[in-house]
């Protein structure tokens, strides 16, 4: 069965996060992710959460490492994240 990536990202610019995640791209298919759906939450549009198919978990894991280094703080302005595997059961 698949295995998904659930990311939330805090952020006071949600189209600057957005924007970042779509410029990385090509960063997350080398990782073996497939971005499914990005939302925002709405009862708090400084809440984004990210769906991914990850075809690869040590490789997934070394991607949010590299993006949490390089998205927390001015580049997408997230200021908080977090990120839980899921597998449909």
């Amino acid at each position: 069965m698949p295995l998904q990536l659930l990311c939330q990202l805090e952020t006071a610019e949600p189209e600057t996060a957005r924007a970042a995640l779509l410029d990385d791209a090509e960063d997350q298919q080398n990782a073996g992710l497939t971005r499914l759906q990005i939302w925002t939450e709405e009862d708090a549009p400084d809440r984004l959460w990210v769906l991914f198919e990850a075809n690869d978990r040590a490789r997934a894991e070394a991607w949010l490492e590299r993006a949490r280094a390089h998205t927390h703080g001015r580049p997408a302005a997230v200021s908080a994240s977090s990120a839980h595997f899921l597998r449909t059961t």
